[in-house]
Protein backbone atom coordinates (compact mmCIF):
# COMPACT_ATOMS: atom_id res chain seq x y z
CA UNK A 1 0.00 0.00 0.00
CA UNK A 2 0.99 3.28 -1.16
CA UNK A 3 2.46 5.83 2.10
CA UNK A 4 3.07 9.08 2.52
CA UNK A 5 5.44 10.65 0.82
CA UNK A 6 7.32 14.40 0.74
CA UNK A 7 5.30 14.38 -2.49
CA UNK A 8 1.76 14.02 -1.36
CA UNK A 9 2.41 15.71 2.16
CA UNK A 10 3.36 18.91 0.09
CA UNK A 11 0.29 18.68 -1.89
CA UNK A 12 -1.64 19.23 0.98
CA UNK A 13 0.61 22.29 2.37
CA UNK A 14 -0.11 23.70 -1.14
CA UNK A 15 -3.68 23.59 -1.13
CA UNK A 16 -3.91 24.40 2.56
CA UNK A 17 -1.93 27.51 1.56
CA UNK A 18 -4.23 28.22 -1.38
CA UNK A 19 -7.11 28.32 0.63
CA UNK A 20 -5.58 30.00 3.74
CA UNK A 21 -3.74 33.41 1.78
CA UNK A 22 -4.82 34.06 -1.61
CA UNK A 23 -8.81 32.63 -1.18
CA UNK A 24 -9.12 33.37 2.88
CA UNK A 25 -7.83 37.39 2.21
CA UNK A 26 -10.85 37.45 -0.53
CA UNK A 27 -13.19 35.58 1.31
CA UNK A 28 -13.17 35.96 4.72
CA UNK A 29 -11.44 39.90 5.14
CA UNK A 30 -13.63 42.09 3.24
CA UNK A 31 -16.02 43.01 6.29
CA UNK A 32 -12.77 45.05 7.97
CA UNK A 33 -12.20 46.96 4.21
CA UNK A 34 -15.46 47.97 3.23
CA UNK A 35 -16.53 50.68 5.63
CA UNK A 36 -13.36 52.63 5.47
CA UNK A 37 -13.02 52.35 1.61
CA UNK A 38 -17.03 53.30 1.14
CA UNK A 39 -15.61 56.43 3.42
CA UNK A 40 -12.72 57.20 1.49
CA UNK A 41 -14.47 57.15 -2.13
CA UNK A 42 -17.55 58.49 -0.39
CA UNK A 43 -19.75 55.93 -1.91
CA UNK A 44 -22.56 53.37 -0.01
CA UNK A 45 -21.13 49.75 1.74
CA UNK A 46 -23.53 48.44 -0.36
CA UNK A 47 -21.61 49.89 -3.65
CA UNK A 48 -18.32 48.12 -2.48
CA UNK A 49 -19.13 44.93 -1.13
CA UNK A 50 -21.29 44.10 -4.79
CA UNK A 51 -17.72 42.88 -6.04
CA UNK A 52 -18.59 39.60 -4.03
CA UNK A 53 -21.50 38.86 -5.73
CA UNK A 54 -20.07 39.49 -9.12
CA UNK A 55 -17.00 37.14 -7.62
CA UNK A 56 -19.32 34.12 -7.01
CA UNK A 57 -21.32 34.89 -10.16
CA UNK A 58 -17.80 34.93 -12.42
CA UNK A 59 -16.86 31.55 -10.69
CA UNK A 60 -20.16 30.04 -11.56
CA UNK A 61 -19.29 30.93 -14.93
CA UNK A 62 -15.80 29.65 -14.91
CA UNK A 63 -15.93 26.41 -13.17
CA UNK A 64 -17.56 24.58 -16.19
CA UNK A 65 -15.69 25.90 -18.69
CA UNK A 66 -12.50 25.60 -16.67
CA UNK A 67 -13.99 21.89 -15.50
CA UNK A 68 -14.33 21.34 -19.87
CA UNK A 69 -10.58 22.03 -20.55
CA UNK A 70 -9.38 19.77 -16.68
CA UNK A 71 -7.19 17.04 -19.23
CA UNK A 72 -6.32 19.01 -21.81
CA UNK A 73 -4.15 21.48 -20.06
CA UNK A 74 -1.90 20.61 -17.38
CA UNK A 75 -3.02 21.83 -13.89
CA UNK A 76 -0.37 23.80 -12.65
CA UNK A 77 -0.52 26.25 -15.16
CA UNK A 78 -3.63 26.61 -14.40
CA UNK A 79 -3.28 26.63 -10.41
CA UNK A 80 -0.82 29.68 -10.68
CA UNK A 81 -2.95 31.46 -13.26
CA UNK A 82 -6.10 31.02 -10.52
CA UNK A 83 -2.98 32.30 -7.86
CA UNK A 84 -2.35 35.77 -10.03
CA UNK A 85 -6.04 36.11 -10.78
CA UNK A 86 -6.49 36.69 -6.77
CA UNK A 87 -3.21 38.64 -6.83
CA UNK A 88 -4.57 41.04 -9.73
CA UNK A 89 -7.66 41.10 -8.26
CA UNK A 90 -6.31 42.77 -4.88
CA UNK A 91 -3.89 45.18 -6.63
CA UNK A 92 -6.94 46.76 -8.80
CA UNK A 93 -8.76 47.01 -5.35
CA UNK A 94 -5.69 49.04 -4.15
CA UNK A 95 -5.96 51.61 -7.19
CA UNK A 96 -9.51 51.77 -7.54
CA UNK A 97 -10.68 55.09 -7.44
CA UNK A 98 -14.73 54.18 -8.22
CA UNK A 99 -16.76 51.04 -7.30
CA UNK A 100 -17.00 49.94 -10.55
CA UNK A 101 -13.18 48.82 -10.51
CA UNK A 102 -13.90 46.68 -7.73
CA UNK A 103 -16.81 45.13 -9.68
CA UNK A 104 -14.20 44.58 -12.54
CA UNK A 105 -11.98 42.46 -10.05
CA UNK A 106 -14.67 40.75 -8.62
CA UNK A 107 -14.48 38.84 -12.20
CA UNK A 108 -10.86 37.86 -11.30
CA UNK A 109 -11.72 36.88 -7.89
CA UNK A 110 -14.11 34.84 -8.96
CA UNK A 111 -11.78 32.86 -11.40
CA UNK A 112 -9.35 32.74 -8.61
CA UNK A 113 -11.80 30.49 -6.13
CA UNK A 114 -12.08 27.68 -9.26
CA UNK A 115 -8.14 27.20 -8.60
CA UNK A 116 -7.61 28.24 -5.07
CA UNK A 117 -10.97 27.11 -3.35
CA UNK A 118 -12.54 24.39 -5.44
CA UNK A 119 -12.09 21.91 -8.51
CA UNK A 120 -8.65 22.24 -8.88
CA UNK A 121 -7.77 21.15 -4.64
CA UNK A 122 -10.35 18.91 -4.81
CA UNK A 123 -9.51 17.32 -8.02
CA UNK A 124 -5.80 16.61 -6.99
CA UNK A 125 -6.68 15.34 -3.55
CA UNK A 126 -9.14 12.73 -5.34
CA UNK A 127 -6.54 11.77 -7.76
CA UNK A 128 -3.59 11.71 -4.69
CA UNK A 129 -5.10 10.13 -2.28
CA UNK A 130 -7.43 6.91 -1.91
CA UNK A 131 -7.76 7.37 2.25
CA UNK A 132 -9.25 10.21 4.38
CA UNK A 133 -9.89 12.19 1.30
CA UNK A 134 -12.97 13.86 2.98
CA UNK A 135 -10.65 14.52 6.20
CA UNK A 136 -7.99 16.52 3.58
CA UNK A 137 -11.18 18.37 1.86
CA UNK A 138 -12.09 19.97 5.30
CA UNK A 139 -8.59 20.37 6.35
CA UNK A 140 -7.46 22.41 3.30
CA UNK A 141 -11.02 24.04 3.12
CA UNK A 142 -10.23 25.00 7.22
CA UNK A 143 -7.42 27.27 6.17
CA UNK A 144 -10.09 29.74 4.49
CA UNK A 145 -10.89 30.33 8.18
CA UNK A 146 -7.59 29.84 9.95
CA UNK A 147 -6.02 32.71 7.40
CA UNK A 148 -9.23 34.52 7.79
CA UNK A 149 -8.47 34.91 11.62
CA UNK A 150 -4.66 35.96 10.78
CA UNK A 151 -5.31 38.32 7.78
CA UNK A 152 -8.40 40.23 9.65
CA UNK A 153 -5.76 41.37 12.49
CA UNK A 154 -3.00 41.43 9.97
CA UNK A 155 -5.11 43.38 7.82
CA UNK A 156 -6.90 45.83 10.35
CA UNK A 157 -3.23 46.67 12.23
CA UNK A 158 -1.73 47.35 8.36
CA UNK A 159 -5.12 49.66 7.23
CA UNK A 160 -4.43 51.91 10.94
CA UNK A 161 -0.67 51.94 10.19
CA UNK A 162 -0.40 52.45 6.27
CA UNK A 163 -4.17 52.59 4.67
CA UNK A 164 -6.44 50.21 2.74
CA UNK A 165 -4.58 50.58 -0.30
CA UNK A 166 -1.39 49.91 0.93
CA UNK A 167 -2.81 47.00 2.45
CA UNK A 168 -4.43 45.20 -0.35
CA UNK A 169 -1.17 45.91 -2.26
CA UNK A 170 0.62 43.91 0.89
CA UNK A 171 -1.62 41.17 0.47
CA UNK A 172 -1.14 40.13 -2.80
CA UNK A 173 2.35 40.14 -2.44
CA UNK A 174 2.45 37.85 0.45
CA UNK A 175 -0.25 35.47 -2.01
CA UNK A 176 2.49 35.43 -4.57
CA UNK A 177 5.25 35.17 -2.75
CA UNK A 178 3.94 32.09 -1.13
CA UNK A 179 1.75 30.55 -3.34
CA UNK A 180 3.11 30.47 -6.60
CA UNK A 181 6.55 28.67 -5.19
CA UNK A 182 4.90 25.79 -3.33
CA UNK A 183 2.53 25.42 -6.49
CA UNK A 184 5.68 25.10 -8.56
CA UNK A 185 7.03 22.46 -6.71
CA UNK A 186 3.76 20.29 -5.61
CA UNK A 187 1.27 20.33 -8.03
CA UNK A 188 1.42 17.28 -10.97
CA UNK A 189 -1.17 15.86 -12.26
CA UNK A 190 -0.94 12.68 -10.98
CA UNK A 191 0.98 10.38 -8.66
CA UNK A 192 2.13 8.12 -11.22
CA UNK A 193 3.70 11.16 -13.45
CA UNK A 194 5.71 11.60 -10.26
CA UNK A 195 6.22 7.49 -9.96
CA UNK A 196 4.00 7.03 -6.75
CA UNK A 197 0.58 6.01 -6.79
CA UNK A 198 -2.49 7.66 -4.41
CA UNK A 199 -2.01 7.51 -0.82
CA UNK A 200 -3.52 4.25 0.52
CA UNK A 201 -3.84 2.87 -2.77
CA UNK A 202 -2.66 -0.91 -3.03
CA UNK A 203 -0.40 -2.37 -5.87
CA UNK A 204 -3.98 -3.74 -8.00
CA UNK A 205 -5.70 -0.30 -7.72
CA UNK A 206 -6.29 0.90 -11.13
CA UNK A 207 -4.08 3.94 -11.80
CA UNK A 208 -5.60 7.64 -12.47
CA UNK A 209 -5.56 8.52 -16.02
CA UNK A 210 -4.87 12.42 -16.69
CA UNK A 211 -2.43 12.79 -19.18
CA UNK A 212 -2.50 16.53 -20.35
CA UNK A 213 -2.70 17.67 -23.65
CA UNK A 214 -5.59 14.84 -24.74
CA UNK A 215 -9.08 14.86 -25.22
CA UNK A 216 -10.72 13.91 -21.90
CA UNK A 217 -11.37 10.17 -21.89
CA UNK A 218 -14.76 9.43 -24.25
CA UNK A 219 -15.93 7.00 -21.96
CA UNK A 220 -15.91 9.83 -19.04
CA UNK A 221 -18.18 12.50 -21.53
CA UNK A 222 -20.33 9.64 -22.11
CA UNK A 223 -21.12 8.97 -18.54
CA UNK A 224 -20.91 12.87 -17.65
CA UNK A 225 -24.00 13.14 -20.46
CA UNK A 226 -25.72 10.42 -18.81
CA UNK A 227 -25.33 11.75 -15.38
CA UNK A 228 -26.91 14.84 -16.76
CA UNK A 229 -30.33 12.84 -17.53
CA UNK A 230 -29.90 11.51 -13.82
CA UNK A 231 -32.51 12.29 -10.93
CA UNK A 232 -28.91 11.94 -8.38
CA UNK A 233 -27.34 14.99 -11.13
CA UNK A 234 -30.25 17.35 -10.17
CA UNK A 235 -30.38 16.26 -6.83
CA UNK A 236 -27.29 17.16 -5.88
CA UNK A 237 -27.34 20.52 -7.24
CA UNK A 238 -30.55 21.57 -5.18
CA UNK A 239 -28.67 20.26 -1.93
CA UNK A 240 -25.51 22.45 -2.96
CA UNK A 241 -27.85 25.72 -3.95
CA UNK A 242 -30.12 25.65 -0.36
CA UNK A 243 -27.22 24.85 1.63
CA UNK A 244 -24.94 27.59 0.81
CA UNK A 245 -28.22 30.12 0.35
CA UNK A 246 -28.76 28.73 3.97
CA UNK A 247 -25.31 30.10 5.07
CA UNK A 248 -25.95 33.44 3.56
CA UNK A 249 -28.19 33.94 6.64
CA UNK A 250 -24.89 33.82 8.81
CA UNK A 251 -24.24 37.12 7.60
CA UNK A 252 -27.11 38.95 9.16
CA UNK A 253 -26.14 37.24 12.77
CA UNK A 254 -24.36 40.55 13.67
CA UNK A 255 -27.63 43.03 13.35
CA UNK A 256 -30.14 40.21 14.72
CA UNK A 257 -27.68 40.65 17.87
CA UNK A 258 -28.14 44.11 17.75
CA UNK A 259 -31.63 43.93 17.31
CA UNK A 260 -31.85 41.63 20.19
CA UNK A 261 -29.83 44.30 22.42
CA UNK A 262 -31.93 46.87 21.34
CA UNK A 263 -34.89 44.97 22.42
CA UNK A 264 -33.04 44.17 25.81
CA UNK A 265 -32.53 48.22 26.28
CA UNK A 266 -36.40 48.18 25.80
CA UNK A 267 -37.21 45.50 28.55
CA UNK A 268 -38.52 43.36 26.36
CA UNK A 269 -35.86 40.50 26.83
CA UNK A 270 -33.52 40.18 29.35
CA UNK A 271 -29.65 41.56 29.05
CA UNK A 272 -28.21 39.50 26.05
CA UNK A 273 -24.84 38.32 26.51
CA UNK A 274 -22.73 38.52 23.44
CA UNK A 275 -22.23 41.55 20.51
CA UNK A 276 -22.33 40.77 16.80
CA UNK A 277 -18.98 40.51 16.46
CA UNK A 278 -18.57 38.07 19.14
CA UNK A 279 -21.16 35.76 17.43
CA UNK A 280 -19.60 36.10 14.12
CA UNK A 281 -16.69 34.51 15.73
CA UNK A 282 -18.33 31.66 17.58
CA UNK A 283 -19.78 30.60 13.80
CA UNK A 284 -16.07 30.71 12.51
CA UNK A 285 -14.65 28.64 15.43
CA UNK A 286 -17.60 25.94 14.48
CA UNK A 287 -16.91 26.72 10.66
CA UNK A 288 -13.62 25.59 10.97
CA UNK A 289 -13.95 22.57 13.44
CA UNK A 290 -16.90 21.76 11.56
CA UNK A 291 -15.54 21.42 7.95
CA UNK A 292 -12.50 19.11 9.46
CA UNK A 293 -14.94 17.10 11.67
CA UNK A 294 -17.57 16.22 8.76
CA UNK A 295 -14.96 15.59 6.66
CA UNK A 296 -13.42 13.05 8.30
CA UNK A 297 -16.90 11.93 9.33
CA UNK A 298 -18.05 11.86 5.62
CA UNK A 299 -15.23 9.15 5.34
CA UNK A 300 -17.00 6.79 7.07
CA UNK A 301 -20.61 7.39 5.69
CA UNK A 302 -21.31 10.72 3.26
CA UNK A 303 -25.28 9.49 4.43
CA UNK A 304 -25.04 9.89 8.13
CA UNK A 305 -22.66 13.11 7.37
CA UNK A 306 -26.02 14.95 5.46
CA UNK A 307 -28.13 13.94 7.85
CA UNK A 308 -25.65 15.61 10.79
CA UNK A 309 -25.09 18.56 8.54
CA UNK A 310 -28.71 19.34 8.17
CA UNK A 311 -29.02 18.37 12.01
CA UNK A 312 -26.66 21.36 12.94
CA UNK A 313 -27.88 24.01 10.37
CA UNK A 314 -31.73 23.35 12.09
CA UNK A 315 -30.35 22.87 15.79
CA UNK A 316 -27.90 25.88 15.01
CA UNK A 317 -30.58 28.28 13.97
CA UNK A 318 -32.96 27.15 16.28
CA UNK A 319 -30.81 27.99 18.92
CA UNK A 320 -29.59 31.70 17.70
CA UNK A 321 -33.68 32.47 17.78
CA UNK A 322 -35.14 30.82 20.24
CA UNK A 323 -32.62 31.70 22.64
CA UNK A 324 -31.16 34.87 21.67
CA UNK A 325 -30.73 37.04 25.25
CA UNK A 326 -29.17 33.32 26.88
CA UNK A 327 -25.74 31.56 26.70
CA UNK A 328 -27.42 29.51 24.25
CA UNK A 329 -26.91 32.48 21.36
CA UNK A 330 -23.48 31.31 21.57
CA UNK A 331 -23.75 27.83 21.35
CA UNK A 332 -26.26 28.09 18.65
CA UNK A 333 -23.54 30.25 16.53
CA UNK A 334 -20.99 27.38 17.28
CA UNK A 335 -22.96 24.64 15.50
CA UNK A 336 -24.51 26.81 12.82
CA UNK A 337 -20.93 27.29 12.11
CA UNK A 338 -20.70 23.49 11.46
CA UNK A 339 -23.56 23.88 8.90
CA UNK A 340 -21.76 26.47 6.93
CA UNK A 341 -18.94 23.71 6.44
CA UNK A 342 -20.95 21.30 4.42
CA UNK A 343 -20.45 24.03 1.04
CA UNK A 344 -16.81 23.10 0.46
CA UNK A 345 -16.68 19.92 2.36
CA UNK A 346 -19.99 17.52 1.48
CA UNK A 347 -20.79 18.56 -1.89
CA UNK A 348 -17.59 17.06 -3.65
CA UNK A 349 -17.43 14.25 -1.33
CA UNK A 350 -21.38 13.64 -2.55
CA UNK A 351 -20.27 13.93 -5.52
CA UNK A 352 -17.06 11.43 -5.29
CA UNK A 353 -19.82 9.19 -3.96
CA UNK A 354 -22.63 8.67 -6.42
CA UNK A 355 -20.03 9.06 -9.51
CA UNK A 356 -16.06 7.99 -8.22
CA UNK A 357 -13.29 10.03 -9.02
CA UNK A 358 -12.03 9.05 -12.04
CA UNK A 359 -11.79 11.21 -15.26
CA UNK A 360 -15.63 12.03 -15.14
CA UNK A 361 -15.05 13.45 -11.56
CA UNK A 362 -14.08 17.24 -12.67
CA UNK A 363 -16.56 16.88 -15.55
CA UNK A 364 -19.32 16.30 -12.90
CA UNK A 365 -17.86 18.32 -9.95
CA UNK A 366 -17.03 21.22 -11.73
CA UNK A 367 -20.81 22.01 -13.00
CA UNK A 368 -22.53 20.57 -9.75
CA UNK A 369 -20.15 23.47 -7.96
CA UNK A 370 -22.01 26.07 -9.57
CA UNK A 371 -24.87 25.59 -7.53
CA UNK A 372 -23.67 26.47 -4.34
CA UNK A 373 -22.01 29.47 -6.02
CA UNK A 374 -25.57 30.77 -7.60
CA UNK A 375 -26.65 29.89 -3.93
CA UNK A 376 -24.49 32.27 -1.95
CA UNK A 377 -25.35 34.46 -4.96
CA UNK A 378 -29.06 34.75 -4.41
CA UNK A 379 -28.85 34.12 -0.75
CA UNK A 380 -28.14 38.19 0.28
CA UNK A 381 -30.95 39.10 -2.31
CA UNK A 382 -33.77 36.49 -1.03
CA UNK A 383 -32.78 37.56 3.17
CA UNK A 384 -32.39 41.56 2.47
CA UNK A 385 -36.10 42.45 1.99
CA UNK A 386 -37.20 40.17 5.13
CA UNK A 387 -34.13 42.23 7.11
CA UNK A 388 -35.51 45.53 5.89
CA UNK A 389 -39.52 44.29 5.93
CA UNK A 390 -39.84 41.87 9.06
CA UNK A 391 -36.64 42.49 11.09
CA UNK A 392 -33.99 40.66 12.17
CA UNK A 393 -35.68 37.94 14.21
CA UNK A 394 -38.37 36.53 11.64
CA UNK A 395 -35.34 36.18 8.99
CA UNK A 396 -33.78 33.54 11.35
CA UNK A 397 -37.16 31.72 11.78
CA UNK A 398 -37.72 31.62 7.74
CA UNK A 399 -33.98 30.86 6.75
CA UNK A 400 -34.48 28.00 10.33
CA UNK A 401 -37.69 26.55 8.03
CA UNK A 402 -35.71 26.64 4.94
CA UNK A 403 -32.64 24.43 6.87
CA UNK A 404 -35.64 22.01 7.38
CA UNK A 405 -36.22 21.79 3.96
CA UNK A 406 -32.78 20.49 3.28
CA UNK A 407 -34.14 17.13 4.32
Amino acid sequence: MQGLTAKHVGLIVCCCATAGIPAAMLVSTPGIFYPVIADDLGVQTAEISAWMSVAMLSSAVFMPLVGNVVGRIRLRPMAISCVLAAALAMLMFSVAPAPWVFWLAGILAGYSFVGTLSLFPATLINRWFVKHVGFLLGLYTAFTGIGGVVFLLVGQAAIDAMGWRATYMLFAAIALGVCVPLVMLFVNETPESCGLRPYGATADSPAVQADAGTEPDVQARAEARAAYRGGAFWAIIAFGFLINLVCQTNGYFPKYVNWVNEQAVAGAVPVAFLTGAVLSSFCQAGNAVGKIGLGAFSDFSVRQAIVLLVGAGMAGMLLVWQLAATPGLAVGGLVFGFFLAGVLVLVPMVVRHVYGNGPVYPLLYSRLAVAPTLGGAAGPSVSFPFVEIHGNEQVVCIFSMGAGRLV
